[in-house]
């Protein structure tokens, strides 16, 4: 067996536990599903907003919560998201924990700023004063294009990705829809990276990235996403959209743990913790509310964040938090 394949997973609990808290968007859950028959009332009404709604490059309040049995996080940032897959988002993380030993709460608010260019996506964290970076896998362009594009033709190829529509309220000036979304579909749009050579000087780091999107690639096929969708009928819009990716995050713990089991990679106690925290104990929810352009300049890059270092231990307490609720 490859070194490469076999590195340690702290790495990879890392890069978990940085997207989960850290509020990376990407896209599960559960809502009553309706049969999206061509006839089918909700779908008329879906497609009817949907082909008529105007563009989606508009900043939006991105919020991501995570929370278990003895913690909970709230990612807040403003962001925008390019057709070219260039991404900004500039927030905070607050993190509560309370230790069940003691009963005592713990409570950290930490500024954050993610961004995503020339194909590389780093989040920024500034913990104590200092601020520090930590590489994260990248949100594929093609999936940005999609979501910001007026593309009639690629408007009608997304629908394909639809597989029920429920029309859960409507009134003078919105509606609200339950989506269910092809899991499988939208797999396509996170291809397989290529395995590193040995003698690359990033090899560990694009490693960790291919075990992840390996992984992640392999939930999204077996997991539908479920999201919920408020379009606003006056200015022809989306005003939220929100997703439950409980059961995603759950169907990726899961895969990591199988190849495991199988040699391909080796997972610590502590890192097993976190997983199992992740997977068995807690829940993922994500949304974006749509904002005025208005506020395009308040996503501007903190002062600071130029002289990050590269520090992948910027989240270690949060991660040895996360392991407690499992250890316990």
């Amino acid at each position: 067996m490859k070194f490469l394949e076999k590195i340690k997973s702290r790495r990879l609990s890392k890069t978990l536990a940085a997207l989960a808290v850290g509020g990376v968007l990407v896209f599960g859950g559960t809502a009553a599903n309706v049969s999206a028959a061509p006839s089918d009332n909700a779908m008329w009404s879906f497609k009817e907003a949907y082909l008529s709604s105007t563009t989606e490059s508009r900043p939006f309040q991105g919020t991501a919560l995570l929370f278990g049995t003895t913690y909970h996080a709230e990612a807040n940032a403003l962001g925008q998201i390019l057709r070219d897959g260039s991404i900004r988002m500039n927030g905070n993380i607050n993190w509560e924990f309370t230790n069940p030993d003691t009963d005592q709460t713990s409570n950290s608010n930490i500024p954050i700023y993610i961004e995503q260019a020339n194909g590389t996506m780093t989040l920024y964290a500034q913990r104590n004063n200092r601020w520090s970076r930590l590489p994260l896998p990248t949100f594929p362009a093609e999936l940005a294009n999609v979501i910001s594009t007026r593309d009639v033709s690629v408007l009608q190829e997304n629908l394909n990705a639809v597989k029920a529509v429920e029309l859960f309220r409507e009134d003078s000036s919105q509606r609200i829809f339950n989506v269910t979304l092809d899991g499988k579909y939208i797999a396509n749009f996170f291809p397989q990276p290529a395995m590193p050579a040995e003698d690359d000087a990033m090899a560990v780091q694009k490693m960790t990235d291919t075990i992840f999107q390996r992984n992640f690639n392999k939930a999204l096929q077996n997991t539908d996403v479920v999201c919920t969708w408020v379009f606003d009928k006056v200015t022809n819009q989306t005003a939220t959209v929100s997703f439950n990716l409980t059961d995603l995050m759950r169907a990726y713990v899961s895969n990591v743990f199988s190849e495991s089991e199988q040699g391909k990679i080796v997972i610590g106690d502590e890192d097993r913790h976190i997983l199992e925290t992740l997977g068995y104990f807690s829940e993922l929810h994500l949304s974006a509310t749509y904002q005025s352009m208005n506020l395009i300049n308040n996503i501007n890059s903190p002062a600071g964040v130029g002289n990050a270092v590269l520090n992948q231990n910027v989240f270690n307490d949060i991660r040895n938090d996360l392991a407690y609720t499992s250890r316990k």
